[in-house]
This record gives structure tokens, sequence and C-alpha cells, in this order.
């Protein structure tokens, strides 16, 4: 039963294998029709031309400078890469530079308005919460001042009633008029 499973295995695989050839060959005909049909331009034609021959030319070029003094080419093309890794050197330290600059500055910043704007909103609660207790001491002051006029309201009700009753009068009889004593004008 292995051996059918293999077997099959094998046949999958040479079915992608002769497809991956047929997918490749396809690409490589179409880039060459592609190639041939874009040469039917004479603007392309003459790029074509001109960009071979200018390879061609610094090729040549090149070869005879190697052979002439291959290790002047050598120096050369050493110096080249010292000077761009120079360059590539500094570039790197300008942006280590601007980098710590602006974690420096920026980033500084940045924190120093998070606390500044935390310590604000603490003060806030904690003035928001003073405001209530101002509220609430008001509120009972209010209170205060009210069972206060309702104490002397009662309690001058009782002042009056108690002088009735001091000079021999009667609160429930009917008030007569004509029997006020000396200070009791218009009572």
């Amino acid at each position: 039963m292995t051996q059918v499973v293999s077997y099959k295995n094998s046949n999958v695989s040479s079915n992608e294998e002769e497809q991956n050839g047929k997918l490749v060959k396809g690409m490589v005909w179409g880039a060459v029709i592609g190639g041939a049909l874009a040469m039917l331009d004479s603007n392309t034609r003459q790029k074509v031309a001109s960009n071979t021959k200018s390879l061609k030319d610094n090729t040549i070029e090149m070869v005879g400078q190697v052979k002439n003094d291959p290790s002047g080419v050598k120096n050369d093309l050493q110096e080249r890469i010292k000077s761009a890794q120079s360059i590539l050197k500094d570039a790197i330290n300008d942006a280590q530079n601007l980098y710590e600059k602006i974690n420096g500055e920026i980033v500084g910043q940045v924190n120093q308005v998070k606390e500044e704007s935390t310590d604000i909103l603490s003060t806030a609660k904690e003035a928001t919460s003073e405001l209530k207790d101002i509220g609430g001491k008001v509120k009972e002051a209010g209170a205060e001042v009210m069972d206060e006029n309702n104490n002397q309201s009662s309690g001058s009700m009782n002042s009056v009633s108690t002088s009735n009753n001091s000079t021999g009068f009667n609160s429930n009889s009917p008030k007569n008029n004509d029997s006020k004593l000396p200070g009791q004008i218009g009572r």
C-alpha cells in the first residue's frame, strides 16, 4: 500500500515538473517575442544600440585600465570605498545626533507636559473636593440660619404669650381694646 502512495506521489511530482517546465518555456518565449516586437520601434532600437555601445566602451576602458595598472585600479577602487564609508559614517553620526537631540529635547518636553498636565488634573480634583466641602459648609450655615429664625419666631411667640399671661390677661379670652395698661399703646 505504501508503494502505491509513493507511486502516486512520484506521478504528481513529475506532472508538476512538466507543468513548471512548460511555464518556464512559455516565459522565455514570451520574453523573446516581446523583445522582438519592441525592436520593431526605431527609437527603442536606437536606445538599445547606444546603451550597448556605451556599456561595451566602458567595459573595454575598464579592462584596459586593469591591464595597464592593476594596482592603480585596485587602489582607486579602495579609495572610493573608503570615501563612501567615511560619508556613510558621517551620515550615521548625523542621524544619531539628530535622534539624540529629538529624544533629549522633544521627548523630555513631552514628558514635562505630561507631568504638568497630571499635576493640573490633581490640583483640579483637589479644588473640586474643596469646593464641595465649602458648598456643604454654606448649606450647613444656611440650615443653621433657618433653624435660628425658626427658634426666634417660636421664642418671640412664647414671650408674647408669656407677657400676656404675666399681665393677667387670658390669651384665649376675647381682647378688650378698652382695657389697656399704660405702656401698651397700639398693641
